[in-house]
């Protein structure tokens, strides 16, 4: 693996970046450059971007300021479009909305007009949000300002990306809503126009996937497992994690059964619109003080990286001092290989994320981004010191 660095990103402000329960990744475009946004010290989104691998970042680029509560943010190449767009979706404290802008990252990095997803009425502890755009174009948000009171599902159109007026709210994703997770991902329907959506009911402890059917405007639900305990956001985020496999025209899913729990599994899915099926587990029979997770799908090698806090045999203490820690498969979940420390020092680590889609050569292992609550409240990225002597680019 050769060496690795911790290296800061930027700071924040407590447990904000991450609280509101958006899904929100670390972005690669074709060329390699890397994109993250995040939620900084003065509670504002922000970007920032990496020419070098992750090594060196450049000065932070206002977003929106303001009181930001949550954000969730999706790259159009994850929905197999050949264009650069980076859709930020982030709610707010002050007129209690869900507001959405892009970054143009095949356009100087030019910023769109910011937009209103929902007008809400208050936002309180308990949220969730997630965006992304369908194969066929259309922008789809689910966003919960609160415990459950306040959001919807919502729709840009095509014609409307990414300047344009929201359609008012289509039919809800959400169910009994109290701490519910959701994650959106494209479909491979025939309407291109269609998703998923994993779905974390709390109070059930199951996680299903619902199909939306965009011209009738409906959700299907088929149940992918059930004794899923789940934890709140405001304690750390996310214990599951998805990305897309345009080639198989699949997503890919991560999920741990329980947090910081004896015996917990880190399970592992390929789903389709017709099929769900469950490969090998990461971690079987877990000995405690483990959680949150990532997965990285590298195009380029068709290698799947799953990342994770806390050791498998135990020795550190999940939310006080914990270690980030990778499997990689080489043959699409069938066998995952040994368990490999990335973290220099452990943390009390309460948020990470990675690349889901690897568009251009990286080290083994793709670098993860993670939130530590020991050093000075800061997000820092774990990455290799040694480059890759070849560099490849994928046609997307």
């Amino acid at each position: 693996m050769g060496k690795r660095a911790d290296i800061q990103v930027s700071a924040t402000t407590g447990l904000v970046h991450f609280n509101g329960g958006g899904t929100n990744y670390l972005v690669q475009t074709p060329t390699g450059v890397l994109y993250f946004v995040y939620i900084d010290a003065l509670s504002d989104v922000t970007w920032k971007k990496s020419s070098d691998g992750g090594f060196t970042w450049t000065t932070p680029v206002n977003v929106f300021s303001g009181t930001a509560t949550a954000l969730s943010v999706w790259y159009d190449r994850w929905s197999n479009i050949s264009a650069g767009l980076i859709h930020c979706a982030y709610t707010e404290s002050a007129t209690d909305d869900t507001l959405y802008r892009t970054i143009n990252t095949e356009s100087s990095d030019a910023l769109s007009t910011q937009t209103v997803i929902f007008a809400g009425a208050s936002t309180l502890a308990g949220g969730c949000l997630s965006i992304c755009r369908a194969v066929g174009g259309n922008v789809y948000c689910a966003t919960m300002i609160d415990a459950g009171t306040e959001g919807g599902f919502f729709r840009l159109p095509n014609a409307n990306v990414p300047n344009g007026a929201w359609d008012a709210a289509r039919t809800t994703v959400f169910e009994a809503v109290t701490q519910d997770q959701v994650i959106l991902t494209p479909g491979f329907a025939a309407d291109t126009q269609d998703i998923m959506a994993f779905f974390w009911d709390a109070s059930a402890n199951e996680i299903s996937r619902k199909i939306y059917d965009d011209s009738a405007n409906s959700w299907a639900e088929t149940s992918i497992a059930t004794s899923m305990t789940d934890q709140a956001a405001a304690t750390s985020f996310p214990h599951f994690a998805a990305a897309v496999d345009i080639t198989n025209s699949r997503s890919l899913l991560v999920a741990w059964s329980a947090v910081d729990t004896l015996n917990a599994d880190l399970r592992c899915w390929h789903i389709t619109e017709g099929a769900i099926t469950e490969v090998t587990n990461v971690v079987l029979n877990s000995t405690d003080d483990q959680g949150l997770c990532g997965i990285c799908l590298d195009t380029l090698t068709g290698y799947w990286w799953v990342y994770y806090g806390g050791i498998s045999s135990g020795g550190e203490t999940y939310l006080t001092s914990i270690n980030v820690y990778c499997k990689c498969s080489t043959d699409t979940g069938t066998t995952w290989g040994a368990e490999t420390k990335l973290t220099i020092l452990a943390a009390d680590i309460t948020w990470l994320a990675t690349v889901p889609c690897v568009l251009f050569r990286l080290p083994d292992p793709p670098p993860v981004l993670w939130h530590n609550d020991t050093l000075d409240d800061e997000l820092r990225i774990n990455l290799s010191l040694s480059q890759p002597a070849a560099r490849l680019r994928i046609g997307l």
